[in-house]
């Protein structure tokens, strides 16, 4: 792993932990019954309840949420990094600042360790349609903060 890439995946590990830490000072607020429970209330709070930028803020998250899970899933199946649904699952239900910083680390050592550069690969039936479920979520989202 070149000085450039161990960098990275250390930026990325401690900003994703910092996220955590960050985000995560606000949910006993929310874990009355679980975190699922939690979850709905959050996005109740963020979308319905909030205020204009506080539904600014939620649906630009939940956007740039929507993209990255995007762009994990196809840099997994790319690279061949395994557990690709794991991280958009962190990202809805731990925070995206965090899953999306622990991908990033993840696929910097992936790449550091793989010696030739690794052609396209394609997406698998599942991802195709959890893609668009979330597409569809996010969108959901997006209408009901109007």
């Amino acid at each position: 792993m070149s000085k450039m890439s161990r960098f990275l995946f250390y930026f990325y590990i401690a900003t994703g932990i910092l996220a955590l830490i960050f985000t995560w000072v606000h949910v006993p607020a929310y874990l009355g019954n679980g975190i699922l429970d939690a979850n709905i209330n959050f996005w109740k709070d963020a979308l319905i309840h909030g205020t204009p930028s506080g539904n600014f803020l939620a649906v630009d998250i939940l956007f740039y949420a929507l993209i990255g899970s995007v762009f994990m899933v196809l840099e997994c199946r790319r690279l061949g990094i395994k557990f690709a649904w794991l991280y958009v699952f962190a990202g809805i239900l731990i925070a995206i600042s965090f899953a999306f910083p622990l991908f990033l680390a993840m696929r910097e050592r992936h790449i550091a360790q793989t010696p030739v550069p690794v052609p396209p690969a394609p997406l698998k039936t599942y991802d195709i349609l959890g893609l668009a479920v979330y597409s569809a979520a996010v969108l959901a989202a997006a209408i009901i903060a109007l």
